[in-house]
């Protein structure tokens, strides 16, 4: 062959390529799709070179085919590879979303789909997945893997019962059982909450594929989430002497240490902080605060957001968030919302849990899901889902504008139409069961949606949980949790998103009439029996309070939500936490108080307020 000369003057995106063979490609500089099958014999050299591990002669040997023919495939997907795994991202995503966008046979158009739909998957890059995904599987339904990548992108951005489906259908596909595909369903299912179906799926997946650590991680969740704590403890340590070394099955070991409270054990097991990543560090804060070593713990979270932000570029990113709490607010106004259309009356009577994280509307939800009537429904088939669903059923705007569409015609109905989507998704988890009069809902967006639940459900009750802000503050620190616009970010950040949070519902409560009840975590926690006789008044819930009810107490029926599985029995010590911690280091709040001042006077908290 002769050798062709290649010009280096890379694309910024680090292909390698000149960037007008990569991102920044002249007009009619792509060679036509038939030609490229000229220099096939040099893509397949470069592949071999590729699978000898020769990677720098398959790297030179690729560049120069694409800066002849930037489209040629083969030598296409050899220079992707050899950028993903040098861990180039920035490279390999440019490099296959090229690849995936090349016209051809439907087959090699769905290869390349799949590939970097799973590379994406890798990364955690779920919501850029879905678009690849969903282009690979439409161009070869048939096709099992298609089908398997795309229950794994719905499943892990909230499409569960969606994902369930492709799983079974790559299922069918195959004709028989596969490890993976069942381990992966399996844990679908888990998220969903039908934990006994799960169980039962991950014992045949592991038999299947003996080798599979995440599937074994997801077993003992699953167990735990049961109740069979002491089987899930046995699983991850048998997991672990096969693989002492496998950070993941370690951390759950850890979080099922925290949970049965033996902090004590977490450090034990994890060792000197140097060594250690965030998710460890966060745990070894928890660890501290339940040993009641309040420096260490505040040393400990501070070190892994700290860790967080210079490693992996975490900021508070409130701009968007602004924008849409304005928009919100704008749109949703007591004249606005009042000549909109309602829905009639539903199968069941949904009762919204709001709350910010961690502030008890879990424990509530626990506690409920314990009385006559009462089904647990979690953040499953949130609200939100209707909201994005609304611009595309009224042909109108974004949303909240698309709401506008609902004046016109046939979509007077609409909001009947939404409703029946909402509560279909619940019947379908098992949810609307017989004897189930009250479902609760306990989306952690439902914050931005108060303007839609009272257009679907005008009279349902809404009851929010209260938690004193200094105490909200210390709980999201010490856990591995993201939030909208990386509030997670430090304390100054989860600061103000609570403040946006908290200025949402105070919007919605000015303009809209609402079945609102205030409860707090604190008296929950004191007096459990007195508040939820109070809640199920507020409700119109027949039934007595069993004496002595706990979160801990009987079991429920599936589906059961993920926070069952760290049921305790209730105790106060975790009320005004935070007081402790204001003793020991006086200057922790400093950063916040301004913020969180006005707040905590108005939620009732102020000086000579608390108990």
């Amino acid at each position: 062959m002769t050798e062709l000369k290649f010009n280096a003057n890379s694309c910024p995106c680090g292909s390698g390529l000149r960037a007008v063979r990569c991102c920044e490609p002249e007009p009619g500089a792509l060679a036509l799709q038939d030609n490229t099958v000229l220099l096939d014999s040099q893509g397949t050299e470069a592949t071999r070179l590729f699978n000898e591990k020769k990677y720098a002669e398959a790297e030179a040997l690729a560049q120069q085919v694409l800066d002849v023919a930037p489209n040629q495939r083969i030598a296409l997907r050899v220079l992707f590879e050899i950028r993903k795994a040098q861990s180039r991202h920035e490279a390999a995503t440019a490099l296959g979303r090229r690849l995936g966008a090349l016209a051809g046979p439907a087959q090699a158009r769905a290869q390349a789909n799949i590939s970097f739909a799973q590379y994406l998957v890798a990364q955690g890059r779920h919501g850029e997945a879905r678009p690849v995904a969903a282009a690979a599987l439409k161009a070869t339904p048939k096709d099992a893997t298609a089908q398997h990548v795309m229950g794994v992108v719905l499943t892990e951005t909230g499409g569960l019962q969606e994902g369930e489906a492709h799983y079974r259908r790559a299922l069918k596909l195959l004709g028989r059982d596969d490890g993976l595909v069942l381990a992966n369903l399996a844990w679908n299912l888990k998220l969903q909450g039908r934990m006994d179906e799960a169980a039962a799926l991950y014992e045949t997946a592991l038999r299947l594929r003996t080798d599979n650590k995440r599937g074994v991680g997801g077993l003992a969740q699953v167990e735990f989430g049961r109740g069979n704590r002491a089987r899930a403890v046995a699983v991850l340590d048998g997991a672990l002497a096969q693989w002492p070394d496998d950070r993941t099955l370690r951390l759950l070991r850890v979080l099922a240490d925290l949970a049965m409270r033996q902090p004590q054990a977490v450090l034990d097991r994890l060792g000197p902080q140097e060594a250690l990543m965030a998710p460890e560090i966060l745990a070894c804060a928890q660890a501290h605060d339940q040993l009641g070593q309040l420096p260490e713990a505040v040393n400990a979270w501070m070190g892994a957001r700290r860790m967080q932000r210079e490693r992996s570029g975490l900021v508070y990113r409130p701009e968007p968030l602004l924008a849409r709490a304005a928009a919100y607010k704008a749109y949703f106004t007591a004249d606005q919302v009042q000549v909109l259309p309602r829905a009639g009356h539903g199968a069941f009577t949904p009762v919204f849990l709001l709350g910010f994280a961690r502030a008890g509307s879990g424990l509530l939800e626990q506690l409920l899901a314990q009385l006559p009537g009462f089904a647990a429904g979690d953040e499953f088939a949130p609200m939100a889902e209707l909201a994005e669903a609304l611009p595309g059923l009224a042909a109108g705007a974004d949303y909240p504008a698309a709401l506008d569409e609902l004046l016109v015609g046939d979509n007077l109905r609409l909001p009947d139409r939404l409703r029946a989507v909402y509560e279909e998704k619940r019947i379908r988890l098992g949810l609307a069961r017989p004897g189930v009069r009250f479902i609760t809902d306990r989306g952690l967006t439902n914050f931005w949606h108060i303007g839609l639940i009272k257009l679907l459900y005008p009279e349902a009750p809404i009851i929010h949980v209260l938690r004193h802000p200094y105490d909200l503050m210390l709980a999201n620190m010490m856990h591995d949790r993201k939030f909208e616009g990386n509030a997670q970010a430090g304390l100054a950040a989860m600061a103000q998103y609570y403040a946006l949070h908290a200025g949402m519902i105070r919007h919605f409560r000015g303009q809209l009439t609402l079945r609102y009840l205030p409860v707090r975590y604190e008296d929950m926690v004191a007096a459990p029996e007195r508040v939820l006789r109070e809640v199920l008044d507020f409700i119109g819930a027949e039934g007595a309070v069993p004496p002595g009810i706990g979160a801990n107490g009987e079991a429920v029926p599936d589906p059961l939500p993920q926070h069952f599985a760290g049921r305790v029995p209730l105790y106060r010590h975790a009320a005004y936490r935070h007081r402790a911690y204001d003793a020991a280091m006086p200057h922790l709040f400093d950063e916040v108080r301004d913020v969180l001042a006005p707040l905590i006077e108005e939620l009732g908290y102020g000086q000579g307020a608390e108990p």
